[in-house]
């Protein structure tokens, strides 16, 4: 059996085929000629700092405690008080070894002040190193150190009596022995710089004070840069429009030259034989049209209308059978006393 198209489904078939044809064969020319690129990110190199101060209270032998070092986060007594021994660090690391120069020194400052330590306002201060400056040359992935120290609050306290009379300042006053100091690294062809701290803050002039421990977060940084990276072509892709490319060129010349279009008599008798498939029930075949000269002739707009008129005057529609066409001269009839109404069937 040979497929046939009608003239006008057969035209939009073709219409599609070929704007897909043209739409693949662009899709194929921008993948293969198109050098796409994308912005990358790369890291060169990563590096954390991560400073940490502990400490504890020593005190003098007494009746109230069982020992003589206290431990963090309580309240001391001054009059009880020997020295405070802290212990200072901080750990490096990096992602790969590099020249390194590492600046440290531990200092404590006397402070004057009002106010809390969200709004705290800092009158005087007077700095006393508790240690060198120190430099360290090396160069690794990693570099920790730690730095003990013991103080007296009895000689800052001492000098906080003389500041005041000395200014006449009615000033809260404190002393912080603090870290501070910065990692120098030579990486990723620049130099990079880490600053660091930590902080001991212990108030001065009272009988019971309490220990403030500030450390610093984790320092942490990336060093990168951005490139542009070639998109590869996507193979999968190309190799699916090229099988589609290739069925549309082979699937165009079967639909002009082999699927043919159906000729005039094949469409009429398909439409005429829809017509009996869906209103056979009310049609009667006959073999000869009797003579309807006498009757006054209406013509029908559609067959739906021939079914109206049909239950109205309660007749039947009539029509010829014909070997070809299926229904002769492809026109329906109904008579009514001096009345025919036909419908034709174009």
């Amino acid at each position: 059996m040979k497929l046939k198209l009608h003239k006008k489904t057969k035209k939009y078939i073709l219409s599609i085929m070929i704007l897909l044809l043209l739409v693949t064969g662009i899709q194929i020319y921008s993948i293969v000629k198109s050098e796409r690129t994308i912005t990358k990110e790369k890291v060169l190199f990563e590096y954390s700092c991560q400073p940490a101060v502990d400490y504890s209270v020593v005190i003098h032998p007494n009746e109230l405690y069982s020992g003589t070092i206290l431990e963090e986060s309580t309240y001391y007594s001054k009059l009880l008080l020997d020295y405070i021994e802290a212990s200072f660090a901080f750990d490096y690391q990096g992602s790969y070894s590099a020249p390194l120069r590492i600046q440290y020194q531990v200092v404590a400052s006397v402070n004057g002040y009002q106010g809390q330590s969200d709004s705290k306002t800092i009158y005087w201060s007077k700095s006393f190193p508790l240690t060198e400056e120190k430099t360290i040359e090396t160069e690794g992935d990693s570099f920790s150190t730690e730095e003990q120290i013991t103080f007296n609050l009895s000689d800052y306290d001492s000098f906080a009596v003389r500041a005041k009379q000395i200014s006449g300042m009615k000033v809260s006053n404190e002393v912080v022995a603090e870290l501070t100091g910065k990692i120098i690294a030579q990486a990723a062809d620049r130099e990079i710089e880490i600053p660091f701290s930590s902080k001991l803050r212990v108030p001065l002039l009272e009988d019971v004070f309490k220990i403030d421990k500030s450390i610093a977060e984790p320092i942490k940084g990336t060093i990168t840069e951005t490139e542009e990276v070639a998109v590869p072509i996507d193979r999968a892709k190309l190799s699916l429009l090229a099988v589609l490319m290739l069925l549309l060129i082979v699937a165009i010349p079967v639909l002009l030259f082999i699927i043919k279009e159906p000729d005039e008599l094949t469409l009429l008798r398909k439409k005429n034989n829809g017509l009996l498939k869906n209103y056979g029930s009310r049609m009667v075949a006959m073999k000869e049209i009797p003579s309807f000269e006498s009757c006054r002739l209406y013509q029908v707009y559609s067959i739906k209308d021939m079914i109206k008129i049909a239950d109205e005057v309660q007749r039947p529609i009539i029509y010829i059978p014909d070997e070809s066409t299926l229904v002769r001269n492809n026109e329906l009839l109904i008579i009514n006393e001096n009345s025919l109404y036909r419908w034709y069937s174009a």
